[in-house]
């Protein structure tokens, strides 16, 4: 009575344990050790009390051999970009994909460009009417006692100077104006997700708006790969719109996979 149960154990060790030891693939002494059950009733009982534990596993093991793979969803297209921008990107309503709002800024960078037009336009008219050409004897060219600027005749450079003074103070006003016109203060995508809408900043503390098709913006860079500024073209603009990369993205995915694309009009038709 005693063999015939030690006998069924052990064959039942065989048939469910070992497979198990096998597909765990644990060291060649492991399977052998099972066969030493028979010397031992006290060993074979151990092994025998978690046969429910040796089934589970064994089950688990032919799933993961016998599973087949997934085959993939013939759904997809190569084209997942296009597949992104025609499904999971109709936005629902305007969504702001970024957004830089630092008004204060550019009103003190505003400030700073019209006092510097006014101070260089003031000089440009100060040396047009009261600069004289006066010419320097070669007395005082030849003292070594005064200063290098005592020497020069700076009314025989009137004109220059008066141009030069003007030039430098619209140049500083006009640049510092025509970067806050190109900042963008939000990017807006608008409902649909066929078209972008920028907002930027203008020189007196208003907002300016334009609304052009999603198609007809191009990131020149990648998002990741820009430190200080994002350039974005617009199809028909001759300046590029920058968004500074110290504003915030608050969708990274849907910006990325709409203003922030790359697109070649080049070879649309």
């Amino acid at each position: 009575m005693f063999s015939s149960f030690v006998f069924t154990s052990v064959k039942y060790c065989q048939s469910n344990i070992s497979p198990v030891i096998l597909a765990l693939k644990l060291r060649p002494n492991a399977y052998s050790k099972c066969m030493y059950f028979r010397r031992g009733y006290s060993r074979l009982y151990t092994y025998a009390s978690n046969h429910t534990l040796s089934i589970r596993a064994s089950r688990s093991t032919r799933l993961l051999h016998t599973s087949k793979p997934q085959k993939q969803n013939p759904s997809m297209r190569p084209d997942e970009t296009k597949l992104i921008l025609d499904h999971e990107f109709k936005v629902a309503r305007d969504t702001v994909i970024f957004r830089y709002d630092e008004p204060r800024l550019f009103r003190i960078m505003n400030i700073f460009a019209m006092s510097q037009f006014f101070f260089w336009a003031y000089l440009s008219h100060f040396a047009f009417t009261s600069m004289r050409d006066i010419p320097i004897s070669e007395e005082e060219k030849n003292n070594e006692n005064l200063s290098w600027w005592k020497k020069i005749n700076f009314g025989k450079y009137k004109n220059a100077l008066t141009v030069g003074s003007f030039m430098i103070g619209w140049s500083t006003m006009a640049f510092v104006w025509l970067y806050t016109l190109r900042c963008v203060r939000y990017l807006v995508l608008k409902k649909g997700g066929e078209s972008l809408m920028f907002v930027t900043y203008t020189p007196f503390n208003r907002k300016q708006y334009m609304t052009v098709p999603l198609q007809h913006v191009s990131a020149k860079q990648s998002r990741t790969t820009s430190k200080v500024y994002l350039p974005l073209k617009v199809k028909g603009k001759y300046l590029y719109y920058v968004l500074d990369m110290r504003g915030q993205f608050p969708n990274t995915r849907l910006f990325d996979y709409s203003a922030g694309l790359q697109r070649n009009w080049a070879f649309r038709k």
